[in-house]
């Protein structure tokens, strides 16, 4: 491309010298436009088409001059340019080819004068025998051919009509192929845009040949080989991090199969049922923690979470697992928790195995946040078309970076959550899993006590009632 690009900078030219070359053709051609309606004009002149200015003005003085003699006018071939009206010495219309209303004017114009002009014409009063006769007449080039002369009564400004609108003709004319051209020099830079927002950087700039466009079309390869440049860092990154996670993942897995192994083992030997509780408590803590590293292998291999595998459950039997696991998980730190449910169906359409994660994952983040001895409320309920379950604990609550934040991947918050073992995830999970089922997370503060509340809503027509 550098190559193809130091090829062309020697043919480049600015925009104003492709604006000043249309703006002289412009002028040319307005100038031989206007040579060509002139020598036009003259040729028809020359063989009589067109009578000169003072053609009426000629033919008024002659038959002034018969008439200051006392002469009749004669019929001539020649076609009459003026108009005329006779009158009595008094004033009084007799005759002529002007209208009643029109030789009152010229009357009334030549009481003071001979001679008289009233714009666009010219008067001339002759009197003779006891009579009057007012001629008009206008100074202007005319037609010879009557019915010209009857829709166009002036030559020369018809000629400047067909001038005016051949000035503008032309103008737009070159105007369009001026937007043509820059157009068809802009496509390169329009081609260019496309493909970056299109996210394919993979594509060699075409240089128009315009010094103006160039420089931009430069600065636009330089910011796309930056950008994909970013963007490979930030691809490598974020591989990365799912290498890692991926890696982390798996070697989780062996001491936790040791665990479950061991669980296993410890159920089959003699117990009271206190112990027996811990046990399952152990148990089923360990399969969801199986859970957890197989929804995280699958976020690391794919964009999305997992899966969605939904069934039909019951509502009851579903939300009082869900509860025995959280009063589980808090009994650690000697929380409470208020489980409370509303106007819910009977069955459920969901994936079971992933909304248990994701309410979970809520609920082990309501225990640590909450302080010891405290309450945590669990509620489920059909609202707006939706099934809520909400989780509130009695903690600090979310900070306005988090509000915002939280259920973004590896958001930590602060170096507390961080210390605390935790890698930005559960919410993030949390909410990938919402969104398989056409729902959505919602994370506020609580009114009541101040702490967290985190709402997961499942649209109705993911539900069923029976």
């Amino acid at each position: 491309m550098e190559v193809a690009k130091i090829q062309q900078a020697h043919k480049t030219t600015k925009l104003r010298t492709i604006f000043l070359g249309y703006l002289v053709m412009f002028c040319i051609g307005t100038i031989a436009l206007a040579l060509f309606l002139v020598l036009i004009f003259y040729i028809l002149m020359s063989c009589g088409t067109i009578l000169p200015a003072n053609y009426a003005e000629n033919q008024v003085r002659e038959d002034k001059a018969i008439l200051e003699a006392g002469k009749t006018l004669q019929p001539d071939t020649r076609q009459k340019l003026y108009r005329y009206a006779l009158f009595t010495a008094k004033g009084r219309h007799i005759e002529g080819n002007l209208s009643e209303k029109q030789a009152q004017a010229a009357w009334s114009v030549t009481q003071q004068s001979n001679t008289a002009y009233q714009f666009p014409y010219n008067y001339v009063k002759v009197s003779h025998n006891n009579e009057v006769t007012v001629m008009r007449y206008s100074v202007s080039a005319q037609f010879e051919l009557p019915i010209l002369r009857q829709y166009l009564p002036n030559a020369e400004l018809s000629f400047f009509a067909v001038f005016c609108i051949a000035f503008l003709g032309g103008g737009a004319l070159l105007a369009s192929s001026f937007g043509r051209k820059l157009t068809r020099k802009m496509s390169g830079l329009q081609q260019a845009t496309k493909q970056i927002q299109a996210q394919d950087l993979d594509f060699s700039i075409q240089l128009s040949g315009v010094m103006e466009i160039d420089r931009v079309l430069h600065s636009m390869d330089k910011m796309k080989e930056t950008l994909k440049t970013s963007l490979q860092k930030q691809w490598n990154l974020e591989k990365s991090r799912r290498e890692q996670i991926s890696a982390l993942a798996h070697d989780v897995k062996t001491p936790l199969t040791i665990v479950r192994g061991n669980v296993e083992l410890l159920s089959e030997t003699d117990q009271s049922e206190e112990q027996k509780n811990y046990t399952d408590y152990i148990a089923e803590s360990t399969r969801q923690m199986e859970q957890y590293i197989k929804t995280l292998i699958e976020i690391s291999k794919a964009e999305t979470v997992a899966t969605l595998q939904a069934e039909t459950i019951d509502t009851d039997f579903y939300l009082t697992k869900i509860k025995d696991q959280v009063m589980a998980l808090a009994a650690v730190r000697k929380i409470s928790v208020v489980f409370a449910t509303y106007n819910l169906p009977s069955t459920l359409y969901v994936d079971p195995v992933l909304l248990e994660r994701a309410i979970m994952n809520v609920a082990s983040n309501a225990v640590e946040q909450a302080p010891e001895y405290s309450e945590i409320r669990l509620t489920a309920e059909s609202a707006e078309e939706c099934i809520r379950l909400s989780i509130v604990d009695e903690g600090p609550g979310f900070s306005p970076e988090g509000l915002k934040q939280a259920a973004e991947q590896f958001y930590m918050g602060d170096s507390s959550r961080r210390l605390s073992g935790h890698y930005g995830m559960g919410l993030y999970i949390t909410k990938s899993i919402v969104n398989l089922h056409g729902g959505q997370l919602l994370i506020t503060n609580s009114t009541q006590t101040g702490g967290g509340q985190v709402s997961i809503e499942i649209p109705i027509r993911a539900a069923s009632t029976s």
